[in-house]
């Protein structure tokens, strides 16, 4: 690096904070966390289950089920890209109410020296609107996921991807 582009670099303004998100955690016993996160009355409960406690060796009723960290991970992003995409077809006046969009996510983990790390994220969304509506729909898609937040923190390390399916309806 040179002189003039440390100097540069050094003196950029630091981006503005514009919220900070606390939570803290309770530690209890057979895997639990309890999650103390803004807005929430109750703590919300995080553990293993299933194959994530099998990966790290643990024997049923060495742990109580609850989803993981993972899990929650995984939600976040699917929950954040449902209300982004929801808002951006609701721009284009395309319907989502009454059964007209569905969204699932599925995370895909793989085992990174003996760690599970998130690789993949697939949305699937199921969208039933007028055919007029499609090419819309397509463009929409594509693009929707560079103005979610929760996208736009991860895509950088997990590979998140939306498939359509696009069901025509009547006018």
């Amino acid at each position: 690096m040179t002189e003039s582009a440390r100097i540069a670099t050094a003196a950029a303004p630091a981006p503005e904070v514009v919220y900070r998100s606390e939570v803290w955690v309770e530690v209890k016993p057979r895997g639990i966390k309890l999650m103390h996160l803004p807005a929430e009355t109750e703590p919300v409960p995080m553990g293993l289950h299933g194959a994530i406690a099998k990966h790290y060796k643990l024997q049923e009723g060495d742990f109580t089920p609850h989803a993981s960290t993972l899990d929650y991970v995984v939600a976040a992003t699917v929950g954040c890209l449902a209300g982004t995409l929801n808002r951006a077809l609701l721009a284009r006046k395309i319907k989502t109410d009454e059964g007209r969009l569905e969204m699932r996510g599925i995370g895909e983990l793989e085992s990174e020296d003996g760690v599970l790390v998130i690789r993949r994220i697939r949305m699937k969304v199921r969208l039933s609107a007028e055919e007029s509506q499609r090419e819309a729909a397509e463009r929409t898609i594509a693009v929707y996921g560079s103005s979610c937040p929760v996208h736009r923190s991860l895509s950088k390390a997990i590979d998140i991807s939306t498939e359509l399916d696009f069901h025509p309806v009547a006018s």
